[in-house]
């Protein structure tokens, strides 16, 4: 196969990466439908978004799951955990609450989103490398 050509292998990838996108994608509209429900701000629905994509991310990690099942970390890695979590709805919901003044809340709602994403990460790739053994 000649550079730049995209073999069955590489479509199937693509086609798992766009489904898995498709579901994270949803579940991500969901969380933040249900925290509007709540009347609970935007940013309530991003943050847990990317506190769980954090924590899963980390587990994909801690297993391997990259290096032993490439098909399987495409679509649930990438995809679901792509799809699932934002870093732009983040910026935009940093700007609007710069904007607004919200000083208070924008310093803890970044430290949460990076502070705990990291915690979050390191946590998951430690219970990931536990199960992996």
């Amino acid at each position: 196969m000649g550079k730049g050509q995209v073999g069955m292998n590489g479509i199937w990838t693509a086609c798992l990466v766009g489904i898995g996108g498709s579901i994270g994608t949803l579940l991500r509209y969901g969380v933040s439908r249900s925290a509007a429900a709540k009347l609970k701000p935007g940013y309530y629905g991003t943050l847990t978004v990317n506190l769980a994509g954090s924590f899963a991310m980390g587990m994909l990690i801690g297993t391997h799951l990259e290096q032993t099942d490439f098909a399987a970390y495409a679509f649930s890695g990438i995809g679901i955990l792509g799809g699932l979590t934002t870093y732009s709805t983040l910026n935009v919901q940093k700007a609007d609450l710069s904007a607004k003044g919200a000083k208070g809340t924008l310093r803890t709602y970044i430290a949460a989103t990076y502070i705990g994403g990291f915690g979050l990460t390191a946590i998951g790739v430690a219970l990931g490398n536990l199960m992996n053994t």
